[in-house]
């Protein structure tokens, strides 16, 4: 599970910026009853089932989901995909003449394997600066106990850590990779560990749309996953009756009618090219989330209320928030811009999150959960009233046209 995620320094984020899944101690009566949130066995931490990012265009949103890739295929390939000559893709803060030249962080605290972990690293294009990896057991009263702290090329190693203790000795470690990532490599068993719970950890943008559609078609081959992939699909479309792969192409059913309203048939379309575009996305993300909730893994998505119909993201939103279509606790993080998920009944407070700019074009994100409203507020009315601020600022629609006016009669 995450419990939370930190950056700094990377792309709009200048100062440190932390999105939390620790759930705070206010009391959200309709969401706890629905069951928006849950303990985590052995230690007194609950920890919520989702968060929804709102926030005006170019406020850093995006930014923020793009640090969650990072970390995952750093992690992933930084000691298989580079050679030791190659640069890391990263991106500090570009926008200030001092952080444009220092190291970007990113932390992940997680839970995995009946642990509660704090792994992270800064890095520049050039080099790993710094890397750590804590541990604490999911028991009461248990300590946190650094396995290793890089930096500078230094290592720190715990005793008990043979295995990076060996790596380090023998001087194994590139200064463009991630020590993880290399023990990973080697089969130690807790970076292998942590490596197969970031795999479990789907990030998904726009720009993965053909990568999604390529599994969505995979997995209609399953006849039992077939079913389940059109029954939630249906419920973007309620004429669409069933859905086919034939000759790798999908094909979409619905029923012919007669001019008395009664049922004469089934007519077939090409799915892609017939269908809305909200239903062919609904029905792209239909194995990812049911993966997620079949799992208890987590799902990470920029735009996801892009092309969909409010009703159906909030759909989507009320699979993860409840106890009974969600009892393993999978996890959604996702962006948007549609207000009409800004309601106590779908989320607790400390569910909601913000991104905004300030003048110098640093992004910053927090909780609703920081404000003094009520738990039954309502947020959507005065979010869009600029009460909590990440509001887009709107200048004179006119200007533009002014100015051309203005400039012709000079």
């Amino acid at each position: 599970m995450i419990i939370q995620f930190s950056i700094a320094n990377y792309l709009s984020f200048k100062e440190p910026a932390t999105l939390s899944l620790a759930a705070t101690s206010l009391r959200e009566t309709e969401a706890d009853a629905n069951g928006a949130a849950f303990e985590l066995d052995g230690v007194n931490l609950k920890l919520l089932k989702s968060a929804v990012v709102f926030g005006a265009n170019a406020s850093g949103k995006s930014n923020l989901i793009k640090a969650f890739h990072f970390f995952k295929d750093f992690v992933f390939n930084s000691f298989k995909a580079l050679q030791s000559n190659e640069q890391i893709s990263v991106e500090p803060y570009r926008l200030n003449a001092v952080s444009a030249k220092e190291p970007s962080m990113m932390e992940m605290v997680m839970a995995a394997e009946g642990s509660i972990f704090r792994y992270g690293f800064e890095v520049t294009p050039t080099a790993v600066c710094k890397e750590w990896l804590y541990r604490k057991a999911c028991k009461p009263r248990s300590k946190e106990i650094e396995l290793f702290y890089r930096e500078n090329g230094q290592f720190n190693v715990h005793a008990k850590y043979i295995q990076a203790k060996d790596l380090v000795n023998k001087k194994m470690i590139r200064n463009n990779a991630l020590l993880l990532s290399t023990l990973a490599q080697f089969n130690d068993p807790t970076a292998v560990s942590l490596i197969r719970w970031l795999g479990e950890t789907q990030c998904l943008s726009d720009q993965d749309e053909t990568n999604i559609w390529k599994e969505a078609l995979k997995h209609l081959d399953d006849p039992n996953m077939r079913r389940r992939i059109v029954a939630f699909s249906q419920f973007a479309d309620l004429g669409l009756d069933d859905i086919e792969k034939v000759n790798n192409r999908l094909v979409s059913t619905h029923a012919l009618f007669d001019n008395d309203g009664n049922k004469a048939g089934d007519v077939s379309f090409p799915f892609e090219v017939n269908e809305s575009e909200g239903t062919l996305k609904y029905f792209a993300f239909a194995y990812p989330i049911l993966h997620a909730l079949d799992t208890g893994t987590r799902l990470i998505i920029d735009e996801l209320g892009a092309k969909l119909h409010p009703t159906l993201l909030e759909h989507i939103v009320g699979l993860f928030n409840n106890a009974t279509t969600n009892p393993r606790n999978a996890q959604l993080i996702f962006t948007t811009h549609d207000t009409n998920l800004l309601s106590s009944h779908l989320f607790r407070r400390d569910q909601i999150w913000f991104t905004q700019k300030d003048i110098y074009g640093s992004s910053r994100i927090f909780s609703l959960a920081e404000y003094k409203v009520r738990s039954n507020a309502p947020f959507e009315r005065d979010y869009l009233l600029g009460k909590f601020g990440a509001t887009p600022i709107i200048g004179n629609p006119n200007y533009a046209l002014l100015s051309t006016k203005d400039d012709k009669e000079r």
